[in-house]
């Protein structure tokens, strides 16, 4: 551990592995499916909630922020391991209450100690903004240069993605009923955008392989300097990631694919493909 230590929340989509090899602790959002309910990605893979969402008769899953208590619990726990400091990074604010409940709990120490972080992001785009203050705190950097780095990420952050069906974002009051009815009769493959926290209609096409073409060509329209590649058990990722690599100037293995968790999974359904960048400075 450095002299700051990096705390984010499950939203992030980082595995456990990916965390503990970045020295990132996690604080776990929950899902619910019926009357079980689970700890996001600590206790219920990405896989295996996928297994859930799609078996036969399943209950819609419902999910829910932090708490204050656990983000005060892991920043002490930080602080007592020998950190000088915490910088928290939360998916946006505008998207759940997790933000509030860090905020909250930062109030509990001296001020200045733990800085709370909103990356107006999330999944994929999130982690990706955590990882880069996770190797800057692993060289010793301190707090105000590990913010300032965060935040220059957030102002360059761009996650753009097509579900295969509005079916969930209905059901998760993400969209209106009737849209969700025309998506479904004339098969719509929305693009959405994520940028400064507002998710946006970029563009809407026909077929899968024209959203997944159109989503590419939004990818590659301004230069990079990062690339990902988020699913919700998509077939052909692969493929998917290949072309995107292709499209902005990178090699297939500097593009990561990332399976999306179920913060965002529960409001995408399974078979979204997204792409997550980190615009050049």
């Amino acid at each position: 551990m450095g002299n700051i230590a990096i705390v984010s929340c499950t939203s992030s989509d980082l595995t456990p592995e990916q965390a503990a090899a970045l020295d990132v602790q996690l604080v776990p959002l929950k899902v619910t499916f019926g009357d079980e309910t689970y700890d996001t990605v600590t206790e219920l893979s990405n896989e295996a909630f996928y297994e859930k969402l799609t078996a036969p008769g399943a209950p819609f899953p419902q999910t829910a922020a932090v708490n204050p208590g656990q983000f005060e619990a892991a920043f002490r726990e930080a602080l007592e391991a020998g950190a000088h400091g915490v910088v928290c990074i939360t998916i946006s604010k505008d998207m759940s209450a997790t933000y509030a409940a860090a905020d909250s709990a930062a109030g509990e120490f001296e001020q200045g100690v733990v800085e709370v972080i909103d990356s107006r992001t999330v999944a994929q785009s999130q982690g990706l903004i955590v990882k880069r203050a996770a190797d800057l705190a692993a060289t010793g950097a301190g707090q105000a240069d590990i913010v300032a780095l965060a935040q220059d990420l957030i102002g360059r952050s761009r996650l753009i993605f097509s579900p295969t069906t509005l079916e969930y974002l209905q059901k998760g009051g993400r969209i209106g009923r009737a849209s969700a009815l025309l998506g479904s009769v004339l098969s719509i493959k929305p693009i959405l955008g994520v940028e400064d926290s507002t998710v946006a209609t970029l563009d809407k096409k026909r077929t899968a392989a024209k959203a997944r073409a159109r989503m590419i060509e939004i990818g590659a329209s301004e230069p990079v300097e990062e690339v990902a590649v988020m699913h919700t058990s998509a077939a052909d990722v692969e493929s998917f990631r290949d072309d995107v690599a292709a499209a902005v100037g990178l090699e297939p293995g500097t593009v990561e694919i990332g399976l999306t968790g179920p913060v965002a999974g529960t409001h995408v359904g399974p078979g979204m493909v997204g792409i997550s960048r980190i615009l050049a400075g």
